[in-house]
């Protein structure tokens, strides 16, 4: 199935011409080079796997704790929980704030075909396969890949229309047009992001979106562990690269440039929301989901600290673009 599903869908960097399954390799046959292994359940790319450890140590420890006892049910529920207050932790660890956001703005997408960058292990890409949608699913982190495709089993969600690669989404170039690209929480980890937004646009159909969200550099935790107003001393940034809650040289966006690059990339914003989670998002690894506690500090946020406190200073913006017209 996973050779049917590549078929003319992956390009080779140097001529564009269609990359073929040899042997289970992914082969140019122009240029007579191999890019990839044809595994069992994914492809995996030469040269991209994620070598600085930070998500394979959490692929390996604590993702498949919270993992535990998952079904089907469990995945159908779970998507019911679409607060932050309220949402299951396996999700709220890996920093999603709100559940199936771009709803309210696109609807429920359907019968579509989906790239999803920096996929991850989280509720999303087994939900686009639950709605019928091709989806290309793509990792640098083999942990999360090899992981996430339990996850999708578990959740009793069909297969057939799945790719998943372990690959550096810099590095490979597509064939075919996606009318929905995905990414969340990823560009902040890609160091040439400006030059990633122009290939996307090209991979992106006419009548197509971008669906981002990522963390805004300017919410105050985030600022004090990630400035360097207090280098080479910053205790608090040393504490959270210490315990792996951070990577060493992650850097939240900027949603000022961000919104240039995107325009410089020929794309338009149709919509852009500042999540509202001031205090919620601050205290993740304190309050636990479902509490009244939650529930409280979920009210506080939404209709007192989202009238008071500047938006620029919000946890998460979300977007979503087209090509400009």
């Amino acid at each position: 199935m996973l050779e049917k599903n590549i078929k003319n869908l992956l390009a080779c960097p140097m001529c564009m011409s269609p990359l073929k399954p040899v042997q289970k390799r992914l082969t140019c046959e122009i240029c007579n080079k191999e890019y990839a292994d044809i595994e069992t359940e994914c492809i995996c790319f030469d040269n991209c796997i994620d070598e600085k450890g930070f998500f394979t140590k959490q692929g390996i420890e604590w993702i498949p704790e919270q993992y535990n006892n998952y079904t089907r049910q469990v995945f159908l529920e779970s998507l019911a929980k679409r607060e932050y207050w309220e949402m299951d932790e396996k999700n709220k660890l890996v920093g999603i704030t709100r559940k199936l956001w771009w709803e309210n703005y696109i609807g429920k997408v359907e019968h579509k075909r989906i790239l999803e960058i920096g996929c991850g292990v989280n509720y999303i890409t087994p939900y686009w396969l639950e709605c019928k949608n091709d989806v290309v699913a793509i990792d640098n982190c083999r942990e999360s890949i090899n992981f996430l495709s339990k996850v999708i089993q578990l959740s009793g969600v069909p297969m057939d229309k799945l790719v998943l690669a372990v690959a550096d989404v810099t590095a490979v170039r597509f064939l075919k047009k996606f009318d929905i690209i995905q990414m969340n929480n990823v560009l902040h980890h890609i160091k040439e992001y400006p030059i990633l937004l122009n290939q996307l646009r090209n991979y992106l159909a006419d009548d197509g979106r971008i669906l981002i969200v990522e963390p805004n550099y300017y919410y105050p935790p985030r600022w004090i562990v990630e400035t360097e107003l207090f280098d080479p001393v910053n205790p608090i940034r040393n504490y959270f690269i210490r315990n792996e809650l951070f990577e060493e040289d992650e850097k939240g966006i900027r949603f000022s440039i961000l919104k240039k690059q995107l325009k410089n990339a020929g794309c338009e914003i149709v919509i852009n929301m500042k999540d509202n989670n001031w205090l919620g998002y601050g205290n993740i690894l304190w309050v636990k989901s479902g509490t009244a506690l939650a529930k409280a500090i979920y009210i506080l946020d939404h209709y007192l600290f989202s009238k008071v406190i500047p938006a620029i200073l919000a946890p998460f913006e979300y977007i979503i673009a087209r090509k400009s017209v």
